[in-house]
């Protein structure tokens, strides 16, 4: 894989054109589309995210429900394709049953209510039909709702890659009180692939003389992001075990869903995957990793890339995985170190020739990946 020169332009696409993050924060929704508007809004929603975020939600928005509505990985008759439907990822079979159903008279906007899978769908969506899109995150595991891209996936669940949009997330509504009560998992795998963008990022960037601004200021976001979340992720987990709505908390989830965002949008190319990610695409080939949140197989990704690079942060890492609960080990995502077979299906999935990985400074082949994984082995015992 061979990274473009510095003299080819990047798109800037910095962040959504709105965002609103406080107790309360739905209620923006009367102002950004009133009366009729909002009567004529679509949303999609997810089953838990819906329970989760009914206490807060405008009663316009509950009235959607149903009869101006989707259930995300439920049963829809209107969008019957005669095969087994997989609604529970993005997918352009999904996206199309919807936009044919409806159509882009007589909806004002498309709303997502939910996680990643709901929030691209929904995303996906509103480009197609050239209408506003909200998203309103009920979790705080990934910066999907302010990123202007969605993932793909099959029918039958296999990820396809990801588009990037030509416009930007009209708004996005963050009420933390939601977020609190959503299960820790969530958050954590936040934090991790939140954190990935400052390690990833700066080898992207590394010797990059005459980066273009953008990029550099997407890199000094990056540096921002770990620093809060190395210093605040702990308070920030207690908070969300106690229940307690704390300003350390309501900084991270902030971190998360809209400094995420900013980092790819100011840098592009220069902000975005390198090895961690690619180790997530490697593992994920493994079927004991198909349960685990995206962020969770990057935090692990993360260590491996650390140990490759060989730049100490593999020490910096270590301790303050351990106090966020993140994986520090194969055992912690289920699979066994002494399995060779697995081991060589994950290293060979990492290393194909289209994978990020290939971006570090010097070549990775199988032996050195083998040397990097069992570093991370030894470190965590």
């Amino acid at each position: 894989m061979t990274k473009k020169t510095n003299r080819d332009p990047i798109r800037v696409q910095p962040g959504p054109a709105n965002y609103y993050s406080y107790p309360g924060a739905l209620e923006e929704l009367g102002r950004l589309y009133p009366g009729k508007n909002m009567e004529r809004a679509f949303l999609l929603y997810g089953k838990r995210a819906l329970a989760g975020a009914a206490p807060y939600l405008p009663l316009a928005v509950s009235r959607l429900v149903g009869s101006r509505g989707f259930l995300f990985g439920g049963e829809d008759r209107r969008f019957n394709t005669g095969r087994p439907f997989n609604t529970t990822h993005c997918s352009h079979e999904l996206v199309d049953a919807l936009s044919t159903s409806l159509g882009p008279d007589g909806v004002s906007v498309i709303i997502g209510l939910g996680g990643g899978s709901v929030l691209d769908t929904a995303k996906s969506l509103a480009v197609k039909l050239d209408l506003p899109f909200v998203a309103i995150p009920t979790i705080a595991a990934t910066c999907a709702a302010a990123t202007p891209l969605s993932v793909w996936y099959s029918l039958e669940g296999k990820a396809l890659g990801f588009e990037v949009f030509n416009r930007a997330v009209d708004a996005v509504l963050v009420e933390p009180r939601i977020i609190l009560d959503a299960p820790a998992e969530y958050l954590k795998a936040g934090i991790a692939d939140t954190l990935a963008k400052w390690y990833e990022a700066s080898i992207l960037t590394a010797g990059g003389e005459g980066l273009p601004l953008s990029a550099r200021l997407g890199l000094d976001v990056s540096a921002t992001l770990k620093d809060v979340l190395l210093e605040k992720g702990k308070a920030a987990k207690t908070a969300l075990q106690t229940r307690t709505l704390s300003p350390e908390f309501i900084e991270v989830v902030d971190t998360v869903i809209i400094g995420g965002s900013l980092v790819g949008g100011l840098g592009e190319r220069y902000t975005r995957v390198a090895a961690a990610h690619a180790l997530h695409n490697g593992i994920s080939v493994l079927s004991e990793t198909h349960h685990l949140l995206h962020g969770i197989k990057v935090a692990y990704g993360l260590l491996v890339q650390a140990a490759l690079m060989e730049d100490g942060s593999l020490d910096e890492l270590i301790p303050k995985f351990r106090e966020l609960e993140l994986p520090l080990s194969l055992r912690d995502l289920g699979i066994d170190p002494e399995d060779k077979e697995k081991l060589r299906r994950f290293i060979d999935a990492s290393l194909v020739p289209s994978e990020s990985i290939h971006y570090l400074p010097f070549p990775v082949d199988h032996e050195r990946l083998l040397r990097a994984i069992e570093a991370v082995e030894n470190l965590s015992c």
